[in-house]
């Protein structure tokens, strides 16, 4: 989201970065967390020069082209992502306007840890029972930050599950 905003995506274990790898693709198993912020998540990939997961706005399936028409893959995973295609693009900047109203670009992709969150007021999920299940907590997991109708990104358990 907008950094002083909204979160507008949950990111899962499947949701591509920029460099077109998948979040469980991305270095996030830490024996210790870094104390430096933001949290850098760099890529497993062999070959791939992505410093830390980044996501990338989506239109359907298809990631949003730049402004200088050229695709994400045609722009390098290193930070800045400049174009190779074109000399005239000082680097991705898409214009995609996200659901939550602002531009695509000011979005960053932030990491944070539960205490972190809690400790600025911001809204926190479950636990979650199982590793595969990623950051799913219910069907509000599912949607936008600005389409939610729970504000706390919790959604509403039925009560037989949680028990």
């Amino acid at each position: 989201g907008v950094l002083g905003q909204m979160d507008c995506k949950l990111t899962g274990l499947e949701t591509a970065c920029f460099c077109t790898h998948r979040y469980k693709q991305h270095c996030t198993d830490f024996e210790v967390l870094p104390k430096e912020r933001p949290i850098l998540l760099p890529c497993r990939v062999k070959g791939c020069q992505c410093v830390s997961y980044e996501y990338v706005h989506i239109n359907g399936s298809k990631a949003v082209s730049c402004q200088c028409k050229h695709t994400t893959t045609e722009h390098s995973e290193t930070i800045g992502h400049q174009c190779k295609k074109c000399t005239h693009c000082t680097g991705y900047r898409s214009p995609f306007t996200c659901g939550c109203g602002q531009p695509g670009y000011p979005h960053v992709t932030l990491v944070e840890t539960r205490e972190e969150r809690m400790a600025q007021g911001h809204p926190v999920g479950r636990a979650v029972p199982y590793a595969a299940m990623g950051g799913l907590t219910g069907y509000s997991s599912l949607v936008d930050g600005y389409l939610r109708l729970d504000p706390s990104v919790i959604g509403n358990a039925c009560e037989q599950h949680t028990q």
